[in-house]
């Protein structure tokens, strides 16, 4: 599929959404492809490519356009749709849909300041091939907690990929061994080994980091955490959540309560600690004895080096 048809696709999604629960005729939608110069190339919107962009839409965002028979207006059915459908659906459309908007505005590319893509990703067309063909792939690893040079060959079954701090990591199975996360910013020789592998028919990515905050997956069993939060901080939380079992259970003008169910991997505790005094872990206290030992061994390596 071109760059220039999911780049359509996303155009008459969000020119439609646009458009509220009224909607918009065919008309007015034709009117605004025409006065779109980049994406129509000067051609007509008949309705018949309508009809096709209508139904792909459908099969590759997940998102239903349909009529008000009494105005001939077309919206977007039950709006919510667009953050309701799967992760990957709407962060496909998401990114597309910005895309489309910052190429409109390319006189403001100077003002409009984006981060570097996830790190290795030149490898994501290798293994989404293999992903798509359950074949196992091939390639040199390298940790980075790893001295030297040295690196081990790995052939791995690929499940499934994630982001985590703008850094691509794939989930995989070696061997007989457990699943295991792989960064592929620290890979190397990457190809498709063409021996095929059973993709188990009960697995499911998303189930499987449900429990994790990050990529790292660990042994220990996943428990109710509560956080003490500074007021300040706490609008970040609610509008951005930690994780998807977040809960607000107090609140009061200055701090609210925060609950969460996930293991307290390294990559949570990191997240802790970037929110620094504004976050008091009130629960587990094994965690709370922990995150009060980092804050200990934090000030013994601060102190006295202020003059150096």
């Amino acid at each position: 599929m071109s760059k220039q048809l999911l780049s359509r696709y996303v155009w008459l999604v969000d020119t439609i959404y646009q458009a509220g629960s009224a909607g918009i005729t065919f008309h007015d939608l034709a009117e605004k492809w025409k006065d779109d110069e980049l994406l129509s190339k000067g051609a007509e919107y008949n309705w018949r490519t309508f009809m096709r962009h209508r139904n792909d839409v459908w099969e590759l965002f997940g998102v239903e356009i349909d009529c008000h028979k009494s105005t001939n207006s077309y919206y977007i059915v039950e709006r919510g749709s667009l953050t309701d459908t799967s992760a990957f659906r709407r962060w496909l459309l998401e990114t597309l849909t910005v895309n489309n908007h910052i190429n409109e505005s390319a006189q403001l590319k100077d003002r409009i300041l984006l981060e570097p893509n996830p790190s290795g990703g030149e490898f994501l067309s290798i293994i989404l091939e293999a992903m798509r063909d359950n074949c196992t792939i091939m390639f040199d690893y390298h940790p980075f907690w790893m001295e030297g040079r040295v690196s081990h060959y790995f052939n791995v079954e690929p499940y499934a990929l994630k982001v985590f701090k703008r850094r691509w990591y794939l989930l995989g199975k070696y061997g007989k061994e457990k699943l295991k996360v792989y960064a592929l910013d620290r890979m190397q020789n990457v190809d498709i080994e063409f021996n095929h592998f059973e993709m188990p028919k009960d697995f499911c990515a998303e189930e499987f980091f449900s429990t994790c905050f990050g990529i790292i997956v660990s042994d220990e069993e996943p428990q109710p955490i509560k956080l003490k939060v500074a007021e300040q901080q706490a609008h970040y939380l609610r509008t951005l959540p930690l994780h998807h079992s977040q809960k607000e259970v107090e609140s009061t003008d200055q701090y609210s309560v925060f609950t969460y169910f996930l293991r307290t991997t390294f990559d949570f505790r990191q997240e802790l600690l970037t929110m620094g005094d504004r976050v008091e872990v009130m629960e587990p206290q094994s965690l709370r004895k922990e995150m009060a030992s980092i804050g200990r061994a934090m000030a013994k390596a601060h102190a006295g080096k202020s003059n150096a």
